[in-house]
């Protein structure tokens, strides 16, 4: 199970990577449901990125892989379809990436805001990157 401290690490990783490069963005982390465990937005980030970060990381929870890739899964009969079913935005669009430890799903990462979606999936690989260290 994925832990807050988990979550925080990846997000601040994200964050560090971002800033390194003059971008701003907002970084969320979520269950294998897609529940949120924790989400930040840097100084200076759109508001709107917020959402973005949230609804690629509820994408990549639901499908299993990054949010931007093709897939004919019905993620209304996913692991995610409760967060769906109250409202919660699915982003299909890169910078979402499933969180795997031993073949199995954790949660996802999703980064909004930087200039590029590829961008946002840098960052989200580096917050990855940052949990697979522990």
């Amino acid at each position: 199970m994925l832990k807050l401290a988990e979550a925080n690490r990846a997000i601040a990783a994200a964050h560090a990577y971002a800033r390194e490069r003059g971008y701003f963005i907002s970084v969320t982390v979520c269950d294998s449901m897609g529940h949120l465990i924790a989400h930040q937005r840097m100084d200076d980030a759109l508001p709107l990125s917020s959402y973005g970060s949230l609804g690629k990381a509820i994408a990549a929870a639901g499908l299993g892989i990054p949010s931007g890739e093709e897939s004919d899964v019905d993620l209304s009969r996913s692991s995610v379809s409760g967060v769906i079913a109250h409202g919660l935005a699915v982003i299909r669009r890169p910078g979402g990436l499933p969180i795997k430890r031993r073949g199995e799903i954790e949660g996802a990462i999703g980064v909004s805001g930087a200039l590029k979606d590829e961008l946002d999936e840098e960052c989200a690989r580096c917050g990855i990157q940052a949990i697979d260290s522990l």
